[in-house]
């Protein structure tokens, strides 16, 4: 509990980062599919995703102590996973703040849209797959563990694909039904897949204790943890699927009622239903990763 909440703004830092970044991922896919001047509407809403990675890191940088301490951080790249988890947020930053600040120009090419939107996807894996990695260290048994790396990347799935979604309803693009159907699909399963690795997790644990220490016994809440995770984003991802298909609905109408041809897509929803419903998520993410800084136990303890 002590090493949690001393290192709370690394709790922070690991929760709302991965769900900015799989928020501008998510968009960046949309980008991939829809047209040219869709894509780019999209593109100049990205500052949302992108405003969550950045007040992670500076929540991380509070970490440092002092803002000289960063050149250490520079000068372990390479050896130090967390130079490279730092680094490598940084890379996604620059590379999804650029291409937010070209998708204001109205003369981008569609080639140049696809690059940059997979490069902004593949930088967004190599950030996330840093941050899973900085905590996997052989004198920390409790986070050297399969199940770290493991549940922030699942934990990172639905409250990103939440955040993605009202970016895309604040920029008042539309995107087909499946699309968004299949967002959810995937958060659903990776919210059900964050439960049972958190499971798995509490029953690892078990197997980690001194003469006077438990593993167990410093997050006695996992096991809760692991059942209320997955249904409070399954109910959110639920929430936010009716609002979207409300919207939908009203939007045909409407359409019929003036005679024009609408299609049955996803036209946007209400911003402010599906808004709140990734800040209960995100607020669940951040229990969870909370749990894994409070399990914090070192071979010598």
């Amino acid at each position: 509990m002590e090493t949690a909440l001393s290192e709370i703004t690394l709790v922070l830092f690991t929760t709302i980062a991965p769900a900015g970044i799989v928020g501008y991922m998510t968009v960046a896919l949309y980008g991939l599919l829809a047209s040219r001047e869709q894509a780019a509407r999209a593109s100049r809403y990205l500052v949302i995703p992108l405003v969550l990675v950045i007040s992670g890191l500076i929540a991380s940088a509070t970490h440092l102590g002092t803002p000289a301490n960063a050149l250490y951080v520079l000068a372990g790249v390479g050896r130090s996973p967390l130079s490279n988890e730092v680094v490598a947020v940084v890379g996604f930053l620059a590379v999804g703040g650029v291409w937010w600040m070209l998708s204001f120009r109205d003369d981008v090419a569609r080639a140049v849209q696809q690059v940059a939107f997979c490069l902004a996807i593949v930088a967004g894996l190599a950030a996330l797959a840093m941050i899973s990695l900085a905590y996997s260290v052989e004198t920390v048994p409790t986070w050297n563990l399969p199940y770290g790396p493991l549940t922030l990347w699942l934990g990172s799935v639905a409250p990103g694909v939440l955040v993605g979604l009202f970016t895309l309803m604040a920029a008042g693009v539309p995107a087909k039904r499946p699309f968004a159907w299949g967002l959810a699909a995937l958060a659903a399963v990776a919210s059900v897949a964050q439960g049972v690795a958190l499971g798995l997790e509490w029953s690892a644990l078990a197997g980690i204790q001194t003469t006077t220490h438990s593993a167990q016994g410093l997050v006695p809440w996992l096991p809760a943890a692991a059942v209320a995770y997955p249904v409070v984003a399954l109910l959110c991802v639920a929430v936010a699927l009716l609002a979207v298909e409300r919207r939908s609905g009203e939007a045909v109408r409407e359409g019929a009622a003036e005679g024009v041809d609408v299609p049955a897509a996803w036209t946007g929803g209400s911003k402010a239903t599906v808004a709140g419903a990734a800040l209960v998520l995100l607020a669940a993410a951040f229990a969870v990763r909370f749990c894994f800084y409070a399990s914090y136990m070192t071979a010598g303890v």
